[in-house]
């Protein structure tokens, strides 16, 4: 009858839950360490003045719920400070945490990842494509 169906549903389901094996992380030890080099420091930009004497530089903030934080500074010559940011979302685009996808076609590969060093190639663009462009970028953090 359809009692006994419910209940027969109800203890195939508690079977099927309880056989289940929790996961206790998604990333391996390598991957919360690359992540944690990433996320555990504010990365800036070098400080380039232009020809008028104004200073600009950007300031990235990546977190370990997949967001980030870029603003870019300049500070005129009187010190005014004028920022401007931008957010989204970033996630690895491949299995060995070596790029960084952005959306839209914008992309890091990561060149060398340490307490002091950020280096990136700022990529648009897919491999192959003729339109792709790569910027060496290397990120410092924030002092």
């Amino acid at each position: 009858t359809l009692m006994k169906k419910a209940i027969f549903i109800v203890f195939v389901t508690l079977i099927l839950a309880s056989s289940c094996v929790e996961k206790t992380g998604y990333y391996s030890n390598g991957e919360e360490d690359t992540i944690s080099l990433i996320c555990d420091n504010t990365w800036a930009s070098e400080k380039i003045v232009d020809d008028e004497g104004n200073t600009h530089y950007t300031v990235y903030k990546l977190e370990k719920n997949g967001t980030y934080i870029r603003k870019f500074i300049s500070i005129d010559t009187d010190g005014k400070v004028n920022e401007n940011s931008i957010t989204g979302r970033w996630s690895f685009y491949d299995p060995s945490s070596k790029t960084i996808y952005f959306g839209d076609d914008h992309y890091w590969d990561i060149e060398e990842l340490t307490t002091k060093k950020f280096a990136v190639y700022d990529r648009w663009g897919e491999y192959g494509q003729i339109h792709m462009s790569r910027e060496y970028l290397e990120l410092t953090p924030l002092k």
